[in-house]
């Protein structure tokens, strides 16, 4: 099912353990599909208005009363305010909200070393292509992403269930700027132990 997205834009191949941006006006739609299969997504919206206000996942949390938001739900500002709508989730709805971006220190507590590729570094990467000049460590939201929760409060690193084309649509509802991170995590379980490629499209 694409229904939401009758025609695209922009198309922008992501290959493993990059990032990528784009921006988007109010009402445009964002695909964005997992090309191979078990690849998470690190998501990040800024307003364009004013780039401090951007997505987060402890607003959107208060706000959906989820611990990630579905199909038809959006995903808030820290000033509350909606920036990215759900529309059509054609993969098995895994969304964590839950994780920090992976970066240096944690590549480095993991037994890996500085200069492996990692999501924090796409990120900032990404917002000086932009020309934005914002420091600081934003959560992401982690599409297509299994860290599985359990009943005594601990959870665990588990690849995600996406298949080979599995997509979701995104709306804007506002003005922003879209970065993402194809995840390079291939030290745990989070993609499977393989980071694969992503495919980003933009339309209406």
């Amino acid at each position: 099912m694409m229904g939401a997205m009758a025609s695209v834009e922009k198309e922008i191949f992501v290959p493993a353990k990059t990032g990528a941006s784009t921006t988007l006006r109010k009402g445009q739609l964002l695909r964005l599909t997992d090309l191979d299969g078990r690849q998470p997504i690190d998501f990040w919206a800024f307003s364009q208005e004013n780039p401090w206000e951007h997505l987060s996942c402890e607003h959107t949390k208060t706000s959906i009363q989820r611990l990630y938001p579905v199909q038809g739900d959006s995903a808030y500002t820290n000033y509350r305010r909606p920036i990215i709508n759900l529309v059509e989730d054609n993969s098995p709805g895994q969304h964590d909200m839950e994780s920090a971006a992976c970066d240096q220190a944690r590549y480095k507590e993991l037994g890996g070393t500085a200069d492996h590729p990692n999501c924090q570094d796409n990120l900032h990467f990404e917002l000086k292509k932009l020309g934005l000049e914002i420091k600081g460590v934003f959560q992401p939201w982690n599409l297509f992403t299994n860290f599985l929760l359990h009943a005594d409060g601990t959870f665990t690193f588990e690849a995600p269930n996406t298949k080979p084309g599995d997509n979701l649509i995104l709306r804007a509802e506002l003005d922003c700027h879209v970065v993402i991170s194809a995840c390079p995590q291939d030290i745990t379980e989070t993609c499977a132990g393989n980071p694969s490629d992503i495919l980003m499209e933009v339309g209406r």
